[in-house]
């Protein structure tokens, strides 16, 4: 078969969508409630108030992706430069009992801002190296070097498929070039994820995610349900590993089946955290999180032979981050549409959040 031409940027288009007519305009008001403002400063005030408010971390990405032109790839450099910046100079102000460093807000980004053209098949695989990939990959060490010099952690994204060979090989070079500072995005919808996860070790972190890209079923799950009991397996693997692990998900059924395990093996919660959308309404549950107050509940008794690991589960809680993506016009409602598309249920917690009737 012959590969696609080197320019080729778009997916094969997912079926058509109501938010594929609806014009930016909407599509941001619906989507607002998820975006963390239009600049780093408004993002990081945010940051700022949902810690002091609810004890939410949070990391803070600029929108964008599928760069046009060279220019466009130096400018995420130096967008990033500055939001690394502004972090490294305002540090989060936290409470004297929990001042850890990973609480400490962190940057992620994809690795599509910082190349013009999207990898290519080569035989069974995608392009790792190209000119164009070499100078993103150069970028993208730039991004992380600067954060590690000022003590701010980031991570790199995961895309569709055609961008999953370029963007593990590109982690786990960093992560052997020294860089400590540097997580990456696993997504379990993706057949080849389970093989993936042979090559992590105590040195990295992962946020685990379903994924939110449309995939050919030849290449990834198409069922919910598999992907979320997907979830739970990966990240106890990981765990296993010494990995440290992000699970990111909503589905408070899901988080129930990934605590039960941690329980089970007796994990120490400093080395695993949970991350939501800024906006997806799951505020109870959240505070019942941070709190502990969600292991001293009935349904986690049944764990019983573990009780000194619940009582400390219980008394320091787990960490919750907040994803807090933000950008102007264009851009941000690309990223919002996509968003909506895969999950039309974020048009009511949205319509919820505006009216202020969310939990």
């Amino acid at each position: 078969m012959q590969a696609p031409p080197s320019d080729s940027r778009p997916m094969p288009p997912a079926g058509k969508s109501i938010f594929d007519a609806i014009p930016v305009s909407m599509v941001l008001f619906l989507a607002k409630p998820y975006l963390a403002g239009e600049t780093a400063a408004e993002a990081l005030a945010l940051s700022q108030k949902l810690y002091d408010d609810f004890k939410y971390s949070s990391t803070l990405d600029i929108l964008g992706e599928d760069a046009q032109a060279e220019s466009d790839c130096d400018a995420s450099v130096e967008h990033y430069k500055e939001l690394i910046s502004l972090i490294a100079q305002h540090p989060m102000k936290l409470s004297q009992a929990i001042a850890e460093e990973r609480r400490q807000p962190t940057v992620s980004f994809k690795p599509s801002m910082f190349a013009t053209k999207a990898p290519v098949k080569e035989g069974t695989a995608f392009q790792v190296r190209s000119k164009e990939l070499d100078l993103a990959y150069n970028r993208i060490e730039t991004v992380v070097a600067f954060a590690e010099e000022r003590g701010v952690r980031v991570t790199l994204e995961a895309e569709d498929h055609r961008w999953t060979d370029f963007h593990l090989e590109t982690y786990f070079a960093l992560i052997e070039s020294g860089y400590k500072n540097v997580g990456t995005v696993l997504q379990t919808r993706l057949f080849r994820t389970k093989k993936d996860l042979a090559r992590f070790d105590e040195r990295m972190r992962t946020r685990l995610v379903i994924g939110i890209y449309n995939e050919p079923a030849s290449l990834a799950h198409t069922a919910k349900p598999v992907m979320k009991d997907l979830l739970v397996d990966y990240a106890r693997e990981l765990m296993a590993r010494g990995t440290y692990v992000e699970v990111a998900t909503h589905d408070t059924k899901c988080l129930a089946s990934f605590f039960a395990a941690a329980i089970t093996d007796k994990v120490d919660p400093s080395r695993f955290e949970t991350q939501f959308l800024h906006g997806v309404p799951r505020k109870r549950f959240q505070e019942s999180l941070i709190s502990g107050r969600l292991f001293e509940g009935e349904e986690y008794r049944q764990l019983r032979e573990n009780h000194e690991y619940l009582q400390k589960l219980a008394r320091e809680g787990v960490l919750v981050r907040m994803y807090l993506p933000f950008g102007e016009g264009k851009v941000a409602g690309a990223y919002c549409r996509r968003r909506l598309k895969e999950n039309p249920n974020m048009v009511t917690y949205g319509i919820k959040n505006l009216l202020k009737l969310g939990e």
